[in-house]
C-alpha cells in the first residue's frame, strides 16, 4: 500500500475523493481512451476468470461420478479442461495487453502534467510565487506528478477488476447455490464495511505525513543552502532541534499510516480464511444431505477466493486513490493559481529605443495598505547613468521590479520614450533590458549557454568579446572544456566568478537599457575597476539603472537618486549631494565612519 502519497506538501487533504478522481479523468483528456481500453480489458479478463470455476466444477463432477460408477468418461472431462485452459490463456492475454496500454496512458499523462506545470509557472505573478514554499512547489513538479503518473490509471483498472470479480463471483455463487452464498459472503461483507470505515478515519494520518514531509524538505533545503551561516554562528543545536521536532512528528504520522495500512490486509486474510472454513463445513453438510455436489463445492471454494482477494486489492486501491487524490489536489491547486493577465492583444512596441524613462506619480505596495513606493516621479534621459541608493527596505530593488513589470503598480504610470509600459507585453518590455542581479545564478548548462541564454543573436565571438573585456576568460579557459564546460555541481565557481558570468550575460545581450543590482558586489577591487571600465566602454550609449549599496562605486553616475521610505528625498551628482550634507551624506559617512581615524 502506498505510504501516504507524495511528500513535501502542506495543502489540505482532498475534500472529495471521487470528485477529484473525476476531475483527473477530465484532465487526462485524450488519454482517457487508453484508460477506458484498460478498463474494458480488465472486464474481459475478469469474465474469463469468473467462467473458469463452472468448467472446473464440471470436471470435478465427471471425475467424482466416474469414481462412483467405476468408469470414468474422459471425453467431457477433457473438453471441460480444454475450455478451462483456453479461459486462463484469454485472461493472460487480456491482462498482458492491459499492462501495456495502461502504463502508456499513465506515462503520457504524467508527461503532459509536468509540461502544464512548467508552463503554468511562467504565467503566475511573481507576487504569488514569492509566497510559495520552494520545497512545496518542487514536490508538485516531482513527487505529486510521479504519484499520479504511476498510480492513476493502474488504480482505476485495479478497482474495476476488483469490483467486477466481487460482484461476478457473488452472482455465480447465487446461481449455483443461494443459501451457501449467503453463509459465505455475509461475514466478508461485514469486514469490508469495517475496512471502509478504517480507510475514512485514517485519511488524516496520510495528510499529516504529507505535511510533515513538506516541512522536512523545506528545512533540509534551507539548511543545505545556509550551511555556512549555520556553522559560522554555531547554530547547529537549534537546527537539530527543529529537525528533531519535524522528524518526530513525521515518525508518528508515518507509523500510524503504516499500522493502519498493514492492519487491513491482515483483517481481510482472517475473513478470507473464515470464508473457506464456512464453505467447507456447510458445503460438506449439504453434500451429505444430497443438496450439493462435489463440483459445486469446489467451484464455491474458488469463488470465495475470487470474492475475498479482490477485497484485499480494493483496500489497497482505495488507499492508493487517496494518495492520488491528495497529489491531484496539490497539482490542481498550483494549476488553478491566479495567472498574469493575457497580453496577446497588447501590440505597443518601441522599434528604435532612445532610452528616456519616466516615472509619473507612481505608487506601489506589496501588501494592501502598506505602501513601499509613494508618489515617485523621475525622468531618466537617454544614455544617463542613474544610481539608486538608500537604506535597506527603502524601495531600491522595488523600483527595478516595477520597471520590469515583475509587479504591477497601484497607480501612476511608467513610460519608455513616451510609451506606457502597461500597454506593452511583458515579453516586449523585457526585450529592452539587460539585467545583472545581485544574486549570481547559473544554470546546469554550458558556460556558453549560460551567457547566451538561448538568444540566437548572441554569437560565440560576442561571448568571447565580453568575457575578455571583463576578465572572465581568465578562469573560463582554465576549465576542462572551456566555454563548453557544463556548470553542474561538480564545477566549483566562486561568487565573484559567477557574478562575472552574470555581467557577461547582460553585456552579450546588448539591450538598449541596463539594470545593475550591485553588479560588482562580489568582485575584488582590481577586477572591479576593469569591469567598470568595460561597462563604460561597451554600454556608454545606454540608459543605466544601478542599485548601489557601496556608495564608492557610483562616483561617476550622471544622476543619483536617494530613496527613503519609498520616496526620492534627494537627487543630484555624487559631489553635489555630499556638499548638500543631506541624507546621502549621512549614508556615505556611515559607510566610511572610522576610516580617517585608522589612517
Amino acid at each position: 500500500m502506498p505510504p501516504g502519497g507524495p511528500p513535501w506538501s502542506s495543502v489540505e487533504k482532498p475534500q472529495n475523493l471521487w470528485a477529484t478522481m473525476r476531475a483527473l479523468l477530465r484532465y487526462v483528456g485524450k488519454y482517457r481512451m487508453h484508460i477506458l481500453a484498460g478498463v474494458l480489458l480488465s472486464l474481459l479478463s475478469s469474465a474469463a476468470l469468473l467462467l473458469a470455476p463452472r468448467f472446473l466444477a464440471s470436471m470435478t463432477n465427471g471425475i467424482a461420478d466416474g469414481i462412483a460408477s467405476g468408469s470414468v468418461d474422459l471425453g467431457p472431462i477433457t473438453s471441460a479442461g480444454m475450455v478451462l485452459v483456453a479461459l486462463y490463456l484469454l485472461n493472460l492475454a487480456f491482462t498482458s495487453l492491459e499492462n501495456y496500454i495502461v502504463p502508456c496512458a499513465s506515462e503520457r499523462s504524467g508527461h503532459a502534467m509536468r509540461k502544464d506545470l512548467a508552463s503554468k509557472m511562467f504565467r503566475i505573478p511573481l507576487r504569488i510565487l514569492d509566497r510559495m514554499n520552494t520545497g512545496d512547489v518542487m514536490s508538485r513538479f516531482t513527487n505529486d506528478t510521479d504519484t499520479i503518473r504511476t498510480q492513476l490509471a493502474e488504480c482505476i483498472c485495479h478497482a474495476v477488476t476488483a469490483i467486477t470479480m466481487m460482484v461476478g463471483s457473488v452472482l455465480m455463487m447465487l446461481i449455483a447455490n443461494p443459501s451457501l452464498t449467503v453463509v459465505s459472503v455475509v461475514p466478508v461483507l461485514l469486514g469490508f464495511a469495517l475496512m471502509i470505515a478504517m480507510i475514512k478515519s485514517s485519511q488524516k494520518y496520510f495528510s499529516e505525513q504529507s505535511r510533515g514531509l513538506g516541512r522536512m524538505n523545506g528545512l533540509v533545503e534551507e539548511l543545505y543552502y545556509g550551511m555556512d551561516v549555520v556553522t559560522t554562528y554555531n547554530d547547529q543545536g537549534r537546527a537539530m532541534e527543529r529537525f528533531s521536532e519535524i522528524n518526530e512528528s513525521l515518525y508518528r504520522s508515518a507509523f500510524r499510516t503504516r499500522f493502519v495500512s498493514s492492519l487491513m490486509p491482515r483483517m481481510m486474510d482472517f475473513l478470507s480464511n473464515l470464508g473457506y472454513v464456512i464453505v467447507c463445513v456447510f458445503g460438506s453438510a449439504m453434500i451429505i444431505e444430497g443438496r450439493l455436489d462435489f463440483g459445486t463445492l469446489v467451484a464455491f471454494i474458488v469463488y470465495v477466493r475470487q470474492f475475498t482477494d479482490p477485497i484485499l486489492r480494493l483496500s489497497d486501491t482505495l488507499a492508493t486513490m487517496q494518495s492520488v487524490a491528495a497529489s491531484a489536489e496539490r497539482v490542481f491547486g498550483f494549476l488553478g493559481a491566479e495567472e498574469m493577465d493575457d497580453e496577446s492583444g497588447k501590440t505597443a512596441r518601441i522599434d528604435k529605443v532612445e532610452g528616456r524613462v519616466s516615472f509619473e506619480h507612481v505608487r506601489f505596495s506589496y501588501s494592501e495598505g502598506v505602501p513601499v513606493i509613494q508618489d515617485l516621479s523621475l525622468d531618466v534621459l537617454p544614455g544617463q547613468k542613474v544610481a539608486i541608493v538608500g537604506p535597506t527596505g527603502a524601495g531600491k530593488s522595488t523600483i527595478v521590479n516595477i520597471l520590469l513589470r515583475f509587479y504591477e503598480i497601484d497607480s501612476g504610470r511608467i513610460t519608455i520614450d513616451g510609451t506606457d509600459i502597461s500597454e506593452m507585453s511583458r515579453e516586449e518590455l523585457r526585450r529592452l533590458f539587460c539585467v545583472v542581479p545581485q544574486e549570481a545564478w547559473t544554470f546546469g548548462a554550458s558556460v556558453r549557454e549560460n551567457i547566451s541564454m538561448g538568444d540566437p543573436e548572441v554569437t560565440d565571438e560576442r561571448i568571447r568579446e565580453v568575457c575578455e573585456a571583463i576578465g572572465a576568460d581568465s578562469f573560463i579557459e582554465t576549465m576542462d572544456e572551456g566555454y563548453d564546460t557544463v556548470l553542474d555541481e561538480s564545477v566549483q565557481l566562486s561568487i565573484g566568478q559567477r557574478q562575472l558570468l552574470m555581467i557577461a550575460r547582460a553585456m552579450a545581450r546588448d539591450a538598449p537599457l541596463l539594470i545593475l543590482d550591485e553588479a560588482t558586489s562580489s568582485v575584488d577591487t582590481n577586477l572591479e575597476k576593469r569591469v567598470e571600465a568595460a561597462m563604460r566602454r561597451l554600454m556608454s550609449d545606454k540608459a543605466s539603472f544601478i542599485i548601489a549599496h557601496r556608495l564608492s562605486t557610483i562616483k561617476d553616475a550622471d544622476c543619483i537618486l536617494v530613496v527613503r521610505d519609498g520616496s526620492i528625498v534627494e537627487k543630484g551628482t555624487f559631489g553635489g549631494l555630499l556638499e548638500a550634507k543631506g541624507f546621502f551624506k549621512t549614508l556615505y559617512d556611515s559607510q566610511f565612519e572610522g576610516c580617517d581615524r585608522r589612517r
